[in-house]
């Protein structure tokens, strides 16, 4: 049974992770949208990849969550495992882009 400490603190650890993804992903949106509007180059393909890439991110997130419930884990144990590769995706894009506007 989870006590109300524990439940507190993955709901917070939960919370703060949505918000992370939340930046992350803005983030990602503005450098795609500023590059599009001509103030950096975008890698080929960049704007056929923002599309294209959501299907195979969203489908591993899924399916981990729904792994994590199948082998017992808690609500919010399967929503972190979901979380996570949307979080890796997010990151390395923001990264990748970030590069390549100090390049120019």
């Amino acid at each position: 049974m989870i006590g109300p400490t524990t439940f507190l603190y993955d709901t917070m650890k939960l919370g703060w992770a949505m918000a992370r993804l939340g930046a992350e992903a803005q983030v990602v949106l503005a450098l795609r949208l500023s590059g599009m509007a001509g103030l950096w180059s975008l890698p080929r393909g960049e704007t056929e990849r923002m599309v294209t890439e959501k299907t195979s991110a969203f489908t591993d997130a899924w399916m981990r969550g729904a792994t994590a419930l199948a082998h017992g884990a808690s609500s919010p144990g399967a929503i972190d495992a979901s979380l996570r590769p949307l979080q890796r995706k997010a990151s390395a894009n923001r990264k990748r882009l970030s590069r390549r506007v100090r390049k120019g």
